[in-house]
């Protein structure tokens, strides 16, 4: 159904106890893990953890020391990891959910920012001074340093999936970023450079560039770092994100600016390769497609996809599990918190969502059909939203043929480097030439291929025609058949035999028997068996497609058997008989049997006697009958 919205809330929220401070609880949320920390403090410190893993929830009781400022747990959840102060990191391991041995890592000189789980055992600690990645020892209760980086640092963000690490060093007020990637026991430094922003407002804040203004995501197949800038004009503060492209994780460059034109509190999400700003002011948000163009070195500025629009509102009537799970939570809520990619948490009415793409929204809304495909192609589960809009386009009638044809092209080429790449995969190529390591996430393509086009496209379309005896929508079928057919033919992809069958039966349903005879006599169509067949079938309505099929057959070559089987069925016994004569080879038999039974049947005395009489002087008649 079509939707008057752009972006809803998965069904499937988290709930969990939010901040109050009446209950003296506080939340934390671990990106790497997807995992929900709720503390609560009071003679013990109780903490629940709740997670889209069943195995990842859990619920224990750990001593109070006082307010927990960090806490994760190592990616096989076997250690967690407590920061209470900037000095200092508990690990606690746990048998039957009891805390079953304890120890701390101290820092000295330095005021600890925060830490990183790199591995099962290998955590990553980040100070004002560097940064430490360190192997920790549960049987000792020790934790033992593997590299160490010294860094002026002021913060730092992290994304896990590519495992990389940006920071702000130099200078407290300063725009001076370092990127490093984890890797197999390494801090790789990869790149140093200085964001761009505009000095006329950020001058004013404590730190140049704020930690809460800079996303880092995975867009088109490309880490890339987002930057919220807020730019001084003559009637305000107006925003736009700076995206910064790490390339080969070699270089960082400017490559795209998103123009906002708005004012507001602005939070960023990831899904599905769009870029999503969302506005707490206006409560509504902004979708923004980069395309997967490659950087030529010039910086592209990008209007929204589409207008700005709120996220569909919550479904008040979806039952909650329990009364007690039951909550009322505000769309734009200034209590929401965003992490990438694309989850939405409210840390005061407790629910962690997952943001997710209505594509009927963008299909009621994108009027161009070209536009609306080229968008859908570069979205995951767009297939049937792509064939009801080649419907809506077939259904308009033939003045919209010409904008079918191009769409066709725009869906084919991406077929076509689907085939291309499938063919690479199955001749065996090294994964370093197919995936390369600095190449970490796999980019999506929607790929329609010939039996989803002809299935959920022109089938459809082909079953309302013969039920309605609909000459003109008949016509219009074919015609839009063909061209598909030549968008394969232009990019060297041959065509699947089903489309022709579909193609002459539609050029049959509107007595179009001079085209259909131009179409094959000019080999407009691949020659194959089953269409030989269907052309067989026709023999009662166009006499002529009896002869066509044969040369279809002659053509192919590999039908000898079955031309001479077709000239037997119509009687024709000795026109089978000498062109099975003419083409067998040194192993094929020849049954007399069948061509004298045949030969009786017709009544023809004399052919059967002429026949008999030649099988005897070949030897034949001792194999046959």
């Amino acid at each position: 159904e079509e939707s008057d919205y752009y972006l809803q809330f998965s069904k499937n929220k988290i709930t969990f106890e939010g901040v109050s401070k009446s209950k003296l609880t506080n939340v934390f949320f671990d990106e790497s893990n997807t995992q929900v920390f709720s503390i609560k403090s009071g003679d013990f410190t109780e903490v629940i953890v709740k997670s889209p893993n069943p195995s990842f929830c859990k619920k224990f009781k750990i001593e109070e020391k006082g307010r927990v400022i960090s806490i994760k747990f190592s990616p096989d959840q076997s250690i967690l990891a407590l920061q209470r102060t900037q000095t200092a990191v508990e690990f606690l391991t746990f048998s039957d959910g009891n805390v079953s041995k304890e120890f701390t890592e101290t820092f000295k000189g330095c005021s600890l920012l925060g830490y990183i789980w790199a591995g099962k055992t290998e955590v990553v600690f980040v100070s004002d001074s560097g940064i430490k990645l360190c192997k920790v020892d549960v049987n000792t209760g020790s934790v033992h340093t593997v590299k160490n980086l010294s860094l002026t640092i002021n913060w730092f963000t992290y994304y896990s999936p590519v495992c990389l690490i940006l920071l702000n060093v130099g200078v407290p007020h300063g725009n001076s970023m370092q990127l490093l990637q984890i890797k197999q026991n390494q801090i790789l430094k990869l790149a140093k450079f200085d964001v761009d922003c505009d000095s006329g407002v950020n001058k004013l804040k404590k730190n140049a560039i704020a930690e809460r203004d800079v996303a880092l995501g995975v867009v088109y197949n490309q880490p890339r770092i987002l930057l919220m800038n807020y730019q001084t004009v003559n009637t305000g503060v107006q925003t736009e994100v700076i995206v910064y492209t790490i390339i080969k994780l070699a270089a960082v460059k400017k490559t795209n600016v998103l123009r906002i034109h708005q004012s507001g509190r602005f939070a960023l999400n990831l899904v599905d390769n769009l870029i999503i700003v969302h506005n707490q002011l206006m409560k509504s948000s902004l979708v923004f497609d980069i395309t997967d163009a490659e950087f030529q070195g010039v910086v592209i500025y990008h209007l929204p996809v589409i207008e700005p629009k709120t996220i569909k509102p919550f479904d008040e009537e979806q039952p909650a599990s329990s009364t007690t799970t039951q909550k009322f939570c505000e769309l734009y809520s200034p209590n929401w918190i965003m992490f990438q990619p694309n989850i939405v948490m409210d840390v005061k009415a407790g629910c962690l969502w997952t943001l997710e793409l209505i594509l009927m929204g963008f299909y009621k809304y994108i009027e161009d059909k070209k536009e609306l495909i080229k968008f859908l192609l570069l979205r995951s589960n767009s297939k049937f939203i792509i064939a009801r809009t080649l419907s809506s386009l077939m259904d308009e009638g033939g003045g919209r043929l010409e904008e079918l044809a191009e769409i066709f092209d725009q869906i084919n080429i991406v077929y076509k480097n689907y085939l291309e790449q499938s063919m690479k995969s199955q001749i065996g190529l090294p994964p370093s030439m197919s995936k390369p390591d600095d190449d970490p996430v796999v980019e999506f393509r929607t790929v329609i291929d010939q039996s989803f086009i002809y299935t959920y496209v022109f089938c459809k379309l082909a079953e309302r025609v013969y039920n309605e005896a609909n000459k003109k929508q008949s016509r219009l079928l074919s015609w839009t058949l063909l061209e598909y057919i030549r968008s394969l033919a232009d990019l060297q992809i041959p065509a699947q035999h089903f489309l022709y069958e579909l193609l002459i039966n539609c050029l049959v349903l509107t007595d179009s028997y001079y085209q259909l005879h131009q179409l094959l006599q000019y080999h407009g169509v691949a020659d194959s068996k089953p269409l030989a067949c269907l052309l067989l079938s026709l023999e009662n309505v166009y006499p002529a497609a009896s002869q066509l099929a044969l040369d279809m057959l002659e053509r192919l070559g590999t039908a000898k058997e079955e031309i001479s089987e077709i000239l037997l069925s119509k009687g024709e016994v000795l026109s089978s008989l000498r062109y099975a004569t003419s083409h067998a080879g040194p192993h094929d038999r020849i049954i007399p049997s069948k061509y004298l039974e045949i030969a009786r049947q017709t009544g023809d005395d004399k052919l059967y006697r002429c026949l008999l009489k030649h099988f005897e002087s070949k030897s034949h008649y001792r194999n046959g009958t």
